[in-house]
């Protein structure tokens, strides 16, 4: 197994356009949206025979299918017109949108001058996302945007209550605002509830791997037999490469494994998919479960809440909102604040913001509460900050004029003592939990990088889909992955999961952490690289130093594109030279 020498923030890389220097790129980038047929699951809209809510026909339109595979590709036309040689297709993480990994995405495919692309996945219930408002409070403007607010956090009278929530400010309780949906009439915002998604019961591990497999055979037919097509996730989206790559699709005496249609995998900030449950559900209670969640009034088959507090939904729809109005009216107070959603922010978010700092005491390393969401932004230092220690977090506080945002490269940002938790104005937050024992590796370690762009950020929440998916399958996602890397033989049932061969997976790996992210050491890959196939010469670790969960994709300059670019070549070669 190689390990490479941890990446330094400081360390020279090449100069590469970035979301936030598009001017000084030389040759524009090609980034769309695009959706084709997907696996045919038969209990889903658009399959033969399967109901149609009128709920679903008013956010869609007339003909509904949501067997499609959406993703955002990333390319850079060659004059030539030639195909690249290389294409990575890439699953985003819990709550990720394909734009995860934009900043990333533009980076790499500049540096392959166009012989690669990035193709990242929007998952399928990003298609029932009721983007109207938001897309309505793109033209920028501010009534525009305060429109945009209203048509998901509507005013609301609080009758005995001084604080009514009055988005606009007019003394006036609104009704919603609404726009035409897909059958032309006006309408507010279409929340879709657990019952008016029950075939997303049917939506698990099977159903996604066999939507990207047509997506690898795409990629396939683009890059010829002696290009690379490489599988890859961020986050959790590393489980979902795990679960690819040991899929048999052809279940029963012959075999089909993910891995055999690849010719490498990434793992990003995720150790791959662990051995499951000790103690998994049987074959008859596994059925009983996907019954139940197909069944009106059964268990939750999306995610509702984030902490017990935040709707999913809400938080997917409000994030693109701030980054809306981040974007064009950056400085002005942040509008999502004065809104029933900013209530339930404000347990998090103590003190006035700015549309664009709203996005950073959400989401930047010294403020974020959860270490799934945070990317190293920069800092807020014109008010009070009150760390605190359950959360390894600094929580902004007090009133006055809304906090602004020093970005990640701003020349009177703070500069940071190494390495102390508790020390203002923040730096790398020592994680104050269980420690390691003398001798073994911290759990998290280095100075922390200041190297995502807060503006980056706020643009990718609405460009090309969203950062965010408000659906999340949770219900039959989490039975599925209980039983692991080797699914199959723990439920005894290939038609339902046959993932039955990570054993032999056998396809070179690169891993990539962050030293202040969720796998900070060499160790958080043990389990799944142990469990594999693959020679140790072709297991490969690369750990970037101050780096947090989001920056290997979002850093504007990434330090460790040389590492990806490397191994990338080098596979190639040897695909070229028939040892791969």
């Amino acid at each position: 197994m190689r390990l490479r020498r941890p990446l330094s923030a400081l360390a020279a890389t090449a100069a590469l356009c970035t979301v936030g220097a598009m001017g000084s790129c030389p040759k524009p980038l090609v980034e769309e949206r695009l959706s084709v047929p997907g696996f045919q699951e038969p209990n889903t809209p658009g399959a033969p025979g399967v109901a149609v809510s009128d709920k679903l026909r008013r956010l869609l339109g007339e003909e509904v299918d949501l067997n499609q595979v959406t993703y955002v590709r990333t390319a850079l036309p060659k004059p030539s017109g030639a195909p690249p040689r290389i294409i990575l297709i890439h699953i985003p993480g819990f709550l990720g949108g394909a734009t995860n990994f934009t900043p990333y995405a533009q980076q790499l495919v500049r540096a392959f001058a166009g012989n690669l692309e990035v193709w990242a996945v929007d998952r399928r219930p990003n298609q029932l996302e009721d983007r109207r408002g938001a897309l309505h409070a793109t033209a920028g403007d501010p009534d525009s945007i305060l429109e945009g607010t209203q048509f998901y956090f509507p005013d609301e009278d609080r009758p005995g209550d001084d604080n009514d929530v009055d988005v606009n400010g007019n003394g006036i309780i609104d009704p919603p605002f609404a726009l035409p949906n897909a059958l032309g009439d006006d309408e507010a915002f279409i929340a879709l509830e657990q019952d008016d998604l029950r075939f997303l019961a049917h939506w698990g591990i099977d159903t996604y791997a066999r939507d990207w497999k047509i997506l690898v055979e795409r990629a396939r037919d683009v890059v010829g037999e002696n290009g690379l097509v490489v599988f890859g996730g961020h986050s959790m989206g590393t489980s979902w490469t795990a679960a690819f790559a040991g899929y048999d699709f052809d279940p029963g005496p012959g075999v089909l494994a993910g891995y055999e249609l690849v010719d490498g995998l990434i793992l990003y900030e995720g150790g791959g998919l662990g051995p499951g449950s000790a103690s998994p559900p049987t074959l008859t209670e596994y059925q009983d479960r996907v019954a139940a969640l197909a069944s009106d009034g059964g268990p939750d088959v999306y995610l509702a809440t984030l902490f017990g507090l935040l709707s999913v939904v809400d938080l997917g729809n409000a994030s693109e909102l701030i980054g809306i109005a981040g974007t064009f009216d950056p400085t002005a107070p942040a509008v999502v604040q004065n809104t029933t959603f900013g209530d339930t922010l404000g347990l998090f978010i103590q003190a006035p913001t700015t549309n664009q700092s709203a996005v950073g005491f959400f989401l930047d390393d010294d403020f974020s509460i959860n270490p799934a969401f945070r990317a190293s932004m920069g800092f807020s230092d014109d008010g009070v900050n009150n760390f605190n220690g359950g959360l390894d977090a600094y929580i902004a506080v007090g009133a006055g004029a809304p906090r602004q945002w020093r970005n990640f490269d701003d020349p009177a940002l703070p500069s940071c003592p190494p390495a102390v938790f508790d020390v203002s104005p923040g730096c790398a937050l020592i994680d104050n939990g269980p420690q390691p024992a003398p001798g073994e590796a911290p759990r998290v370690w280095g100075v922390e990088a200041e190297v995502t762009d807060i503006d980056d950020i706020l643009r990718l929440t609405y460009t090309n889909g969203n950062f965010s998916e408000w659906y999340f399958v949770d219900g039959r996602v989490n039975l599925d992955f209980g039983y692991g890397r080797d699914g199959a033989a723990a439920l005894g049932d290939e038609s339902l999961l046959a993932l039955t061969q990570t054993a032999n997976v056998d396809v070179p790996v690169l891993a990539i952490g962050g030293s202040n992210g969720l796998t900070p050491t060499p160790e958080s890959f043990a389990s799944y690289l142990g469990a594999i196939a693959t020679p140790d010469e072709d297991k490969e670790i690369v750990i970037a130093e101050g780096y947090a969960h989001l920056d290997v994709l979002t850093a504007a300059d990434n330090s460790v594109l040389p590492a990806v670019t490397d191994w990338l070549n080098r596979l190639l070669q040897r695909k070229l030279l028939g040892s791969l």
